[in-house]
């Protein structure tokens, strides 16, 4: 009981930490826009939007994490389709836009949700006829 509640914890202080560092990282993006307009005209209305930066890989890892979610989300049709970006901090105050939600990506998301599909069908129909001929 102990050890779950302490996993438990220790998730939901990722989770917070995780919040407030995308929340910090939006509103530093935010004022670098405000006093010089670059890359927030290249945001589509409606977009997912994740953090990214070159001196924090778990950040950047975590919200790359979640943008797969929802971009299978979207795939799977749970998720309303919106672009996703991730504005990526390549060098100090120096960022990028990258589009995340690309035909690419979403063929590869489908490709896989099919994929995926196809395999359950097949071991499914598998068990099955072993339990029939059994």
């Amino acid at each position: 009981m102990g050890e779950k509640f302490w996993i438990q914890e220790v998730e939901k202080d990722r989770r917070e930490n995780l919040t407030e560092k995308n929340l910090d990282r939006l509103s530093a993006f935010l004022c670098r826009e405000l006093e010089h307009p670059a890359l927030a005209s290249q945001i589509p209305d409606r977009t997912h939007i994740f953090h990214g930066s070159y001196n924090d890989h778990d950040l950047t890892r975590a919200n790359l994490e979640l943008a797969s979610n929802v971009l299978l989300g979207m795939t799977l049709g749970y998720v309303e389709e919106a672009p996703l970006m991730i504005i990526f901090e390549y060098s100090s105050g120096q960022d990028t836009l990258i589009d995340l939600s690309s035909e690419v990506y979403r063929r590869e998301a489908q490709d896989f949700v099919t994929t995926f599909h196809q395999r359950s069908r097949q071991e499914m129909t598998q068990q099955i006829t072993e339990l029939v001929l059994a």
